[in-house]
């Protein structure tokens, strides 16, 4: 797993007007919680999350060197919420979640289909029920993506959230849920349904 490496250094103080002076000297104010430990403010380089965002990815585990008044620690984090701004689009705020490397945790993982299902030879459409799934594992061994193989669904086929199987990886999503299905193409349905029903008013 690749390591990436974030500082950060605890904030004085909290409110709005110490975040806005945080923003003025180059920095991004972040918070940093976790299962049993204290909350912290704290503020990582708007230059260092510049470099970082362009190589991370979603559930990306991060090592973070914590410097609190010369006392350096290191957490494994993951970034949790990024508030941006409305005109601009920068980013204003960070969550940090501290993660313990042998505790499982609950993440929602991208879903990504391939292949091309048979069942657009004869004009059907795929259906994609879920763009996302959430599973539960260790923080070592988050798939970054959950990939599915569609070639040999027909018209009418699905393939259910019990089908998906990742070593180390529990799918907490209902088993019987339909990820993706092929549908009939477009008034196919309907045009079935008026069918059956000339053939009752012909009898």
């Amino acid at each position: 797993m690749e390591e990436f490496l974030v500082k950060a250094e605890v904030r004085k103080g909290r409110g709005k007007s110490n975040a806005k002076s945080t923003r003025r000297a180059g920095l991004i104010p972040c918070v940093l919680y976790g299962r049993g430990i204290e909350s912290l403010g704290i503020a990582i380089s708007s230059r260092d999350w510049q470099r970082l965002r362009k190589n991370i990815k979603r559930n990306t585990i991060l090592k973070m060197e914590l410097n609190n008044d010369g006392n350096i620690e290191q957490r494994p984090v993951m970034i949790k919420d990024i508030q941006r701004g409305i005109v601009k689009n920068d980013v204003l705020h960070i969550d940090f979640i501290q993660v313990s490397m042998q505790r499982k945790i609950q993440v929602e993982i991208p879903i990504n289909l391939v292949g091309e299902a048979k069942g657009l030879l004869n004009n059907g459409i795929v259906d994609q029920h879920l763009r996302t799934i959430m599973v539960e594992c260790l923080p070592s061994v988050i798939p970054e993506k959950i990939d599915i193989d569609i070639s040999n669904l027909d018209i009418g086929d699905s393939i259910h959230a019990s089908e998906i199987s990742i070593p180390g990886v529990k799918i907490l999503e209902h088993l019987d849920v339909a990820i993706v299905t092929v549908i009939p193409p477009s008034g196919g349905e309907e045009k079935a349904a008026e069918a059956v029903e000339t053939e009752k008013k012909e009898e």
